[in-house]
This record gives C-alpha cells, sequence and structure tokens, in this order.
C-alpha cells in the first residue's frame, strides 16, 4: 500500500510533490502543522485537531483555508492509502513569495495531507517504559500554536536521543515542567494526576485533553497546577502522552528511577482507558492500538 501526498488539491505520490523554493513555510517556518492518527483504519479526533488547527491559523494570521474541504482531503487520503494504522501530517503555509519578512495579503496559502503507514513506527516495548532526560525550555512563548518552528524541540529530542532517552522533559527558568519536546508531561502524586494548566507555555495537546476525559471517566482525580522539576522527580509516576506514543511511562529521569522504577497502577489504568476510548473510532471496536 502506498503513501500518499495531498498537495494544494492535488492527490499524488511522495516523490511527485514539490514545493517552491519561496514557500514562506520553507524560509521562514510561516505555518502551523497537525499529526493525526488512525487506529483500526479509522481517524482518531480528527475534527478536534482540525478545530485546533484553524485556532492556530488564525493566530497567525492565515484566514484562507477551507478547514472542511482540507478534512474531507483527509478522510480521502487515508482511504486511499489502506493503512489500518495510519499517520496523517498536515502541514499548511503562508505560502510562496519573494522573500522578505513582512508577509503581503492574499497569499496562495501551501497545504500539504501525507499519510504514512505507522505500523512499522510502532514501538511496543514503550508499554514497559522509556528514559527521559530533561532540558532547558527555550522556545519561544506561544508555545499554544502548534508552528513549525521546532528548532529547539529539535535539539532538545536529539539530545535525549544520543543519551538513550525517548524524550527530553523541558523545564522553564522558575523550575517548573512545561511538557516535552512531542508530548505532554503528567505525574502522578498519592493516586491524583498533575499536569501543567493551559496556557501560551504548553500546547493545548488533544491527547492531553483525552487522556483528562478519561482519568473523569475512570475516577482518577486530576489537578491541572504547575509542576516543579523537584516534584516530578519525586512523583510516584511521571508519563508523557501524544498521538504517535498515546499513554507512555517514564520510569527514569536523567538515570534516576521514577518511583520503583516501573510502570504504574495509574499510567496503566490510563493507558488502558485511552485505548478502550482510541478503539470506539475503530470498525471493528478494537482500535488496532500497539
Amino acid at each position: 500500500m502506498p503513501e500518499i501526498v495531498y498537495l494544494n488539491g492535488e492527490f499524488m505520490e511522495p516523490e511527485k510533490a514539490a514545493i517552491p523554493i519561496n514557500d514562506r513555510g520553507f524560509l521562514f517556518g510561516d505555518s502551523v502543522y497537525e499529526v493525526v492518527r488512525s487506529y483500526g483504519g479509522r481517524l482518531f479526533t480528527l475534527d478536534r485537531h482540525l478545530a485546533r488547527l484553524e485556532r492556530s491559523l488564525h493566530e497567525i494570521d492565515i484566514r484562507s483555508v477551507d478547514i472542511a474541504q482540507l478534512g474531507r482531503a483527509i478522510e480521502e487520503a487515508c482511504r486511499r492509502s489502506g493503512f489500518a494504522e495510519a499517520l496523517v501530517y498536515v502541514q499548511v503555509t503562508r505560502g510562496a513569495a519573494p522573500r522578505k519578512h513582512a508577509y503581503d495579503r492574499g497569499l496562495r496559502p501551501t497545504v500539504l495531507v501525507h499519510v504514512r503507514d505507522l505500523e512499522p513506527l510502532l514501538d511496543p516495548s514503550i508499554r514497559e517504559g522509556v528514559a527521559a532526560i530533561t532540558a532547558p525550555d527555550i522556545r519561544w512563548q506561544r508555545c499554544d500554536i502548534k508552528s513549525t518552528n521546532l528548532l529547539p524541540n529539535v535539539l532538545a529530542k536529539t539530545k535525549a536521543k544520543e543519551q538513550g532517552a525517548l524524550e527530553a522533559i523541558l523545564v522553564n527558568e522558575d523550575g517548573i515542567v512545561t511538557e516535552a519536546t512531542s508530548a505532554g508531561v503528567f505525574c502522578v502524586e498519592q493516586g491524583v494526576v498533575l499536569t501543567h494548566p493551559l496556557s501560551p507555555a504548553i500546547l493545548p495537546s488533544i491527547t492531553r485533553e483525552v487522556v483528562l476525559e478519561v482519568a473523569g471517566e475512570v475516577g482518577i482525580p486530576v489537578r491541572e497546577e504547575p509542576v516543579s522539576l523537584e516534584r516530578l522527580r519525586a512523583a510516584a509516576e511521571v508519563f508523557l502522552a501524544s498521538t504517535t506514543i498515546d499513554v507512555c511511562p517514564v520510569i527514569t529521569i536523567d538515570g534516576a528511577p521514577v518511583g520503583d522504577g516501573k510502570p504504574g497502577p495509574v499510567t496503566r489504568r490510563l493507558l488502558a482507558a485511552y485505548l478502550e476510548r482510541a478503539g470506539a473510532a475503530a470498525p471493528d471496536g478494537k482500535g488496532g492500538g500497539p
């Protein structure tokens, strides 16, 4: 089954896709993106991702994208790919124009959808817990916009990989944990799940939203409050959450064990509840999660 690209209204093979060298997304990172996942051939929370994309576009002053049409294109691209476990990357740039910092009104946005097979990328071993390191949060001050300006994330994630860790947990200048480079961060104290409140310091993560919802459904209390790195290190459990890794236990931070060094009961319960919710998106009710 092939990877599928939808670019500016046309479906094509990835190798045939081309973007002008003066596209502002390439030149300035003047663009936003989304990542959507399917379970068992059915897209999960697509409507929420499209709503967040529309908000990001509004925040960076791109106003001429038909979100409903884009949603239909995403669904058609997934149908054409045939992948049961699909990873859908969506990017919208301001468009192409001669290079200058100030943009002109009326540019035609570049709209890209790329559907890949997620199955070969999945690593079931993450269910048994992953390592994380910490890194300073040096990102811009509007992390609530899902922008493609990800250089600080790239550098920190690469440092984590080089140290044998899956993620880098970001800590601001006040010693407060914000999020990881590509995931939300949660910890558990005395059975209560804690995570940073929504603000410009973090992305309004769709997975975060679903995790908090399923926590309520299964009776796990949640508090949204700033958590210091010291508290995170002392927590009974720590986990990450994102579109591609679902709910992922962290068992070491900077080489030191979290709790007893094993995935904790609250994390495991939330993972099961999350996958059950995601499974409702699949025609067979199983969700196809790893």
